[in-house]
């Protein structure tokens, strides 16, 4: 048996990272946990992967994220030394007519229940920006690289956009797991049968457009299933659909979206490296809600850092904003609601607490009461946020409210809340209603299935 040979690249990164073999370890299973995975590696583990051991996947992909965020660069998963074999799942960001046949296939695997769970298992890596240049459009493929019959009619196109709303609106009721899989055989059969066919130019970058709204609908609903790495790869998919129609307020939008991704798993500097993107991508666009859109995200990241930018960013998305256009279709509008809740976010980050809640006050009341998912999230939210506060009563009097839409939702984002309701309310279950508010939570609980 040919012994191992010690890991040169791994141990350079971890002299680098300036870690110990532990931190390492502890590095890996927090990324492992953002994504639902239960490790338990030690100094031990990292010992091994020194002197040659390789661990499975999604472990290279984890360890190669940890030192990115560490480090401050890109680090790949071939760079750790712990893999000699390309991520299949990295996402596609390289352009070209490729794109729509991953799209189509990755699809047909998604819809498929045993090539599904294989999907499933894909992590969130961070990846090279694309930039996209609006003074330098890309060509048009004009014509598909395969036989069709037929030619796409403005019609056609409609047809996608009218039922992208249905698929948005059923999101925002009931969550991503419902009727996600129904979405992505939609995309594979109907809008890939499209995708094989003729068409005009300007129907060609129409039909483009809306099959990157279409899948970047799927990852929204693909992250709130709690698969972020699948999400991810479908995001990116979008933007580079988005790329070849050169529709760079797509561009921007899915940019956004990659954002507030990373930033809810943690990548604090990717995401600001993704907002700073979208906004340049979007440029001087005249478009107000596309504007307020992408601010309020730089917001929300510079917080963390830079509080008078943050507070410039609000302000300037709050100029920009235009309630006329608020109430328009996915991809058209920026809700009021949307706008006021991550106003609270950013102005909570900013220890304004008292702001924030009436920010998120304000979300609930311009919200439809049909949206279940954004309500019960906001009400978990100022629950949370009121109790850190001492504010118990409140809290539990939006926790209540959460508890009503919670059996209707098949969401991880929401599922999440539910296990952060029952450990902030732990230490108060002699009060009456936080005890209340655990039995219920206890019977509510349920497995989240990814499917």
């Amino acid at each position: 048996m040919r012994s191992k040979v010690p890991n040169r690249e791994l141990a350079a990164l971890v002299a680098e990272a300036g870690w110990t073999s532990g931190e390492l370890a502890k590095a890996v299973n927090a990324l492992g946990n953002t994504q639902g995975l239960a490790l338990r590696y030690d100094r031990t583990s990292v010992a091994h992967w020194l002197t040659g051991a390789r661990p499975k996947a999604p472990v290279p992909q984890l360890v190669a994220a940890a030192f990115t965020q560490r480090l401050g660069r890109l680090v790949s998963p071939l760079a750790t030394g712990l893999t000699r074999t390309p991520d299949p799942m990295q996402p596609a960001v390289a352009g070209g007519a490729d794109a729509m046949h991953q799209l189509i296939e990755l699809c047909r695997n998604d819809v498929d229940p045993t090539r599904r769970v294989l999907l499933a298992g894909s992590i969130y890596t961070i990846t090279e920006i694309p930039l996209f240049d609006p003074m330098h459009p890309r060509a048009l493929l004009s014509e598909p690289s395969f036989t069709a019959h037929g030619r796409v009619t403005t019609a056609d196109v409609e047809t996608l956009a009218e039922i992208m709303g249905a698929f948005a609106t059923f999101g925002r009721r009931f969550g991503g797991r419902n009727a996600r899989t129904a979405l992505a055989g939609y995309i594979a059969e109907d809008a890939g049968r499209l995708l094989g066919r003729p068409a005009p130019d300007h129907i060609r970058r129409d039909l483009l457009t809306c099959t990157g709204q279409l899948t970047h609908l799927l990852a929204d609903m693909t992250s709130d299933t709690g698969q972020e790495g699948l999400a991810q790869h479908y995001y990116n998919l979008a933007l580079n659909l988005a790329g070849q129609a050169s529709n760079h307020r797509q561009s921007a939008i899915t940019l956004r979206a990659l954002s507030t991704q990373a930033f809810l798993l943690g990548h604090y500097r990717h995401a600001r490296d993704l907002v700073d993107a979208a906004v340049d991508t979007a440029g001087s666009t005249p478009d107000r809600a596309v504007r307020a859109y992408l601010l309020t995200q730089r917001a929300l990241v510079r917080a963390r850092e830079h509080p008078r930018l943050a507070s410039a960013d609000l302000s300037a998305a709050e100029k920009c904003y235009d309630e006329s256009i608020s109430a328009l279709g996915p991809f058209a509008g920026y809700p009021r609601a949307a706008l006021e809740y991550q106003r609270g976010e950013t102005l909570s980050a900013l220890g304004n607490h008292t702001a924030a809640h009436s920010a998120w006050e304000a979300s609930l009341a311009h919200r439809p009461t049909t949206e279940r998912r954004p309500l019960a999230l906001t009400h978990a939210r100022i629950a949370q946020s009121l109790l850190r506060q001492g504010h118990l009563d409140a809290a539990c009097s939006h926790w209540s409210t959460f508890l009503d839409h919670y059996p209707y939702l098949h969401s991880a984002r929401a599922h999440r809340a539910l296990h952060r309701l029952g450990h902030h309310l732990a230490p108060y279950r002699r009060h009456p209603h936080a005890a209340a508010l655990l039995r219920r939570a206890q019977e509510l609980n349920r497995p989240m299935e990814t499917t």
